[in-house]
């Protein structure tokens, strides 16, 4: 038995319990086995592992519909864990939640171990560790590009890159009126925003000729919402999964707002709802 389906076993039957590695723990969701297990039948039946991974995207995000909305759920505790869980969730997670078992319906290796393997591929640069997780959605953007998992369709529709710096993390580590669990990454974050900022570089489509290009945008479509930065959250505020019927461009996501995962009416009507609101960048599974 490969070891890290053993270890997601032991977490599984431990009902959020803790599965050891060497270096760090993997924390399973209770009923994330069952959840996989039955989107890998659904998609089987319905003939969805046949479709373009976009239109599997979409379809995955639609069966996560009214899952619930919960913060914090990678920080819960130190030194850097491995959380896997297909109910809770929140912005970042349910695109990583997607994407993941959209590729694994569509490669038909659906199970816990490649599910774990998929998401901590998407979510790291390098070994498990709180650093090198990809906090700031640029970061994870770029990341995955050279991983040859996203085209960055915003980048060859404008050619412009987006604009505003990843410096947040590191400035709420220094302005912690409170000892801070992560002081000592400090440094690392800084040299990582330094890369962020300087290295990576990822397009965007500013809200003026967002118009011009909606037409552009396929349901699957990965959409990073960006607002002006206020010092306390990344210009990269809001992440969702294009749903596109009838013309009309919609997003899937796990809303705060609502507290669960549902359909905004429209791409513009929810840009609109923020007087902040600078454009998008739009990246396409290959």
């Amino acid at each position: 038995m490969p070891k890290y389906l053993l270890l997601v076993i032991i977490a599984i039957l431990s009902m959020n319990g803790f599965a050891k590695t060497n270096n760090y723990e993997i924390i399973v969701e209770s009923n994330t086995a069952k959840t996989l297990d039955a989107l890998t039948i659904a998609a089987k039946k319905q003939g969805v592992d046949k479709l373009p991974i976009g239109n599997i995207i979409e379809w995955t995000a639609l069966q996560l519909l009214g899952k619930p909305y919960a913060i914090g759920l990678l920080d819960r505790k130190v030194p850097e864990y491995v959380y896997i869980g297909l109910n809770d969730t929140d912005c970042m997670l349910f695109i990583e939640e997607v994407v993941a078992v959209s590729e694994l319906i569509k490669s038909n290796k659906a199970n816990l171990d490649n599910l774990t393997t998929q998401i901590t591929n998407l979510r790291y640069h390098g070994d498990i560790a709180y650093c090198n997780r990809n906090h700031y959605f640029k970061d994870w953007a770029y990341v995955n590009i050279e991983k040859n998992i996203f085209t960055d369709e915003a980048l060859q529709l404008t050619d412009i890159n987006l604009p505003y710096a990843a410096n947040v993390m590191s400035a709420h580590i220094q302005n912690s009126t409170k000892a801070n669990p992560h002081s000592a990454d400090l440094g690392c974050i800084k040299a990582r925003e330094n890369v962020i900022n300087f290295q990576e570089h990822l397009g965007f489509i500013p809200l003026k000729d967002l118009a011009k290009y909606l037409p552009e945008i396929k349901s699957g479509d990965i959409i990073g919402i960006i607002r002006s930065p206020n010092g306390h959250a990344d210009s990269v505020h809001h992440l969702g999964v294009a749903y596109v019927h009838g013309g009309v461009v919609s997003m899937i996501h796990a809303s705060s707002d609502a507290n669960k995962v549902i359909i905004s009416d429209t791409l513009t009507g929810y840009l609109a709802r923020f007087k902040n609101s600078q454009g998008i960048i739009l990246l396409r599974a290959k």
